[in-house]
């Protein structure tokens, strides 16, 4: 994963200029890995970082005894501002917290209170924090799912306090896009001081040197080498060159030949082969997140429709073009206007499932794309 170096030094340089980030990163793509190295980096220059997954968290109370075991857990660097929080709720609550412990002050204080408590006192002692939430799209989805009120109070807190407590920085990513979660309540502005920063899937390039590495370090099942010939195959068949599908084919080559060895080059049928043997059902389990992903996260009517757009999509490795897909979707969902589709197909692009090329919606992953047809569609 040392090819992120790129896309690592600018989120640094981001941050340092003092932007909260908001990363836009599919499935698969290695943003949580990425989340990380910027945190390894940022402590080496001396940054407190707390780092927090909310997905399954149901409520702020949840979010915020995360937050305070992270900060308690941080150690020297987050003594002084634990002290300060510590000194802020007791006069929030008229009264000493037992043990000194800030988990213990959560239900005593307004949650909102409490998380404003907590960042102004890391503001004024550290000169420079970053606070990662990773899933946070899933945690305000699940806030939507009990009242657009409390996801609309929530996001609008968060950037109340972005502005207002600038040493503290943020970077938030989840495997749904936030602005996509944000739009179903008319809430981009809540986000709209966050910098942008997509996270895309390997270039042909970044590709190739992450399957050579591979077999280089053995960490593949059968070592081999891509020709070009191989290796622009491969691409072209997987289409969405993320790390996580790229050692899963890589895994699956095998030679028909008997010659074996570090410096055995595979043939189109033999990389063929690893594709079908990836489609067969014992290894099903490596799709069914993106399923799952449809149908967690979305309303139900919108998921009924998503699934009539990938029908649509995945007949033609090229795709088809919006009309098309509209009349498709029309034959299930007559109600669907070129607005609700163009929506939808902005959803699922930012999730990684299809890409607009020359005018024609397909999806990014041929091998998502094989595993669709055989499986799902209708």
């Amino acid at each position: 994963m040392a090819h992120r170096d790129c896309e690592t030094e600018e989120i640094l340089r981001l941050l340092e200029a003092g932007k909260s980030i908001q990363m836009l990163a599919p499935r698969r793509v290695g943003k949580t890995w990425l989340m990380h190295e910027v945190e390894r980096q940022l402590k080496q220059q001396g940054w407190l970082t707390i780092f927090s997954d909310v997905e399954g968290m149901a409520n702020e109370e949840e979010f915020l005894r995360d937050l305070c075991k992270k900060i308690e857990d941080a150690g020297s660097l987050a003594e002084r501002a634990r002290g300060q929080i510590l000194h802020r709720l007791e006069q929030l609550t008229t009264a000493s917290i037992e043990g000194g412990n800030l988990i213990g002050a959560i239900g005593r204080v307004d949650v909102k209170q409490f998380s404003e408590a907590l960042v102004a006192s890391l503001h004024e002692q550290n000169a420079k924090v970053l606070i990662l939430i990773d899933e946070i799209s899933l945690f305000v989805s699940a806030l939507i799912s009990k009242g657009p009120e409390a996801a609309q109070a929530f996001l609008y807190h968060l950037r109340k306090l972005r502005q207002s407590y600038p040493n503290v920085r943020w970077l938030l990513t989840g495997s749904i896009g936030l602005d996509v979660v944000a739009r179903r309540l008319g809430l981009g502005g809540a986000l709209i001081d966050l910098e942008i920063f997509p996270l895309e899937p390997f270039s042909a390039q970044e590709a190739r040197a992450f399957i050579d590495a591979l077999c280089a370090g053995r960490k593949v099942r059968w070592r081999f080498v891509l020709d070009d010939a191989g290796f622009d195959y491969l691409a072209a068949e997987l289409g969405w060159l993320s790390p996580y599908y790229l050692e899963l084919i890589a895994n699956r080559i095998r030679l028909s030949s008997n010659d074996g060895g570090a410096t055995a080059v595979p043939t189109i049928a033999d990389i063929d082969r690893a594709f079908d043997e990836l489609l067969g059902h014992a290894y099903r389990n490596n799709f069914v997140a993106w399923e799952e992903h449809l149908n967690k996260n979305f309303p139900k009517p919108d998921t009924d429709v998503l699934y009539a757009i990938l029908d649509c999509c995945c007949g033609a490795r090229g795709g088809e073009i919006a009309s098309t897909i509209l009349a498709g979707v029309n034959q299930r969902h007559p109600a669907v206007t070129h607005r609700d589709l163009m929506n939808l197909m902005t959803a699922l692009a930012n999730d990684g499932f299809v890409t607009e090329t020359e005018g024609r919606w397909r999806f990014r992953s041929g091998l998502l794309r094989r595993y669709w047809l055989k499986y799902i569609h209708a």
